[in-house]
């Protein structure tokens, strides 16, 4: 139980040995002053993220810590999560909080602490609230130094906005919030954002500019032209596949025996596509039809008989239950041997390797054996490494460009991108990307047929625009930041 819960009102009489007894307010308090001086004698920016995140349960219980920044522009960037030490911005859960802090950060309560209320936030980030957001949160700004001076009593405040903080703290957990905790919250706050402010928030003065006059301005010129804005993208293996597949399975088990169609062959609704072998087929259906002509003769000789023999009407409703036997054994020896051959539900391209690779191989009923394509409605399939991986939204521009004509990229649209990575073809942890080819007039090229479907290329996905250094040092960035663990 966290010391701000002391504030809460308690029973007149408490039981004589409370399981974990409420701590007194003063408890609160020194854990405040102590948070705050530990703090502000913190060297670097790391230490105190990982501080602010981590330390700060030993006042509030809490499930998670979240500490993002909040530039001016842009989505805020999470710096540290509570209990993890190699941090990972660019997962879906990174990206859904920055959409969640940047709504909550420009919203009329942007600037104090206060509990988050789902439904105030956009539909987006409200419709994945049950899967990354905790039942109860709370948005902890930290403010830098206010520069300017407190009105006098009696005067009015200007009515200019207030800037959105540089930096906030997310704490969730399943308990609501009390008004003792969300106090202490409010003051610890203040004290972070101090700390924060004197650690990453102040620039250092220049110096000699006269002396370094020449070397200052070549800086100034270099840094200019990283900061030139250019589109982040990825370039990610990618093939032509087809939006809405059949997938033709095996209807029962047994071996193929043929196949009526060649791989990539244009195919109508109900056409042969293979059949198996209906050898044992055949046989279980004649099985099964003399074991129903001999059980139907047994069952007249019984009834015939039941006239004058007592007992043998006794085994009427028995034989006629094994002729009713005989007969499902019947309907289910041609229901199976209808289906050896297997045929297409729909008109497209029957899309497999080899006719070689299933002849006289044997099959399991819902084996996957081939696929039906339309070939009129191509999409792309992405497969994006996790390293690579930037802000996948919706709606993103991308460019194919196939093995086959690479001077011509094809314009599309990214539609969806799975939440889960997983091993891609070759062997490496990616998600996949799912993207519509736009039409040829929209996208200024000139028509003609889709792409075939099978053919791979190298996709090009675009993102946000970022400054050129970002662009050229994403990668040395990343691999030193986790070297050096910050």
């Amino acid at each position: 139980m966290s010391a701000a819960m002391a504030q809460t009102n308690t029973p007149s009489n408490p039981p004589p040995n409370p399981p974990h007894p409420a701590p007194q307010p003063v408890n609160g308090l020194l854990m405040l002053l102590e948070l705050q001086r530990q703090a502000w004698r913190m060297a670097t920016a790391a230490e105190l993220r990982y501080h602010i995140v981590n330390q700060t349960r030993r006042m509030i219980q809490y499930r998670q810590a979240a500490f993002l920044t909040l530039p001016g522009r842009g989505r805020p960037v999470l710096e540290a999560v509570s209990n993890i030490a190699v941090l990972e911005p660019n997962t879906p859960f990174g990206q859904w909080l920055a959409d969640a802090v940047r709504a909550v950060a420009a919203g009329p309560e942007g600037n104090s602490v206060h509990v988050v209320d789902p439904a105030a936030l956009p539909a987006a980030v409200r419709a994945e609230w049950g899967e990354w957001g905790p039942a109860q949160v709370l948005w902890c700004p930290l403010r830098k130094p206010e520069s300017t001076p407190e009105p006098l009593p009696g005067a009015r405040a200007p009515a200019t906005p207030a800037a959105p903080p540089p930096a906030g703290l997310w704490l969730g957990r399943d308990e609501p919030w009390t008004d003792g905790e969300i106090l202490l919250l409010g003051h610890l706050a203040e004290g972070y954002g101090h700390a924060w402010w004197a650690l990453a928030g102040k620039r250092p003065r220049r110096h000699g500019l006269r002396r370094a006059a020449l070397p200052l301005v070549l800086l100034l010129l270099a840094g200019g032209g990283l900061a030139i804005p250019v589109p982040m993208s990825t370039l990610a293996p990618a093939e032509i596949q087809t939006s809405d597949p059949v997938i033709v399975a095996a209807p029962l088990d047994g071996v193929i025996e043929r196949f009526h169609v060649q791989p990539n062959a244009v195919v109508t609704a109900g056409q042969p596509l293979f059949s198996f072998d209906a050898t044992v087929l055949r046989s279980r259906f004649e099985v099964a039809r003399k074991g129903l002509t001999q059980a139907e003769a047994e069952l007249l000789t019984a009834s015939q008989a039941a006239f004058a023999d007592p007992q043998t009407k006794a085994r009427v409703a028995q034989l006629r239950a094994q002729v009713e036997l005989r007969r499902a054994e019947l309907a289910l020896a041609r229901d199976l041997l209808e289906r050896v051959t297997v045929k297409a539900d729909r008109a497209g391209i029957a899309v497999f390797t080899d006719v070689n690779d299933w002849l006289g191989k044997p099959v399991a009923v819902g084996e996957r054996v081939l696929t039906i394509a339309d070939p009129q409605a191509p999409e792309i399939d992405i497969m994006v490494p996790v390293g690579d991986a930037l802000v996948l939204e919706s709606g993103s521009p991308v460019e194919l460009f196939l093995n086959v004509d690479p001077l011509h990229p094809l314009q599309a649209r990214l539609t969806r991108a799975s939440y889960e990575a997983g091993l891609s073809p070759a062997g490496v942890l990616s998600y996949r990307v799912k993207a519509t080819l736009e039409p040829a007039a929209q996208a200024g090229q000139e028509p003609g047929p889709p792409p075939r479907i099978g053919l791979r290329g190298t996709a090009k996905i675009l993102g946000d625009r970022v400054p050129l250094a970002l662009y050229l040092f994403r990668r040395p960035l990343a691999l030193l930041r986790q070297g050096l663990g910050v």
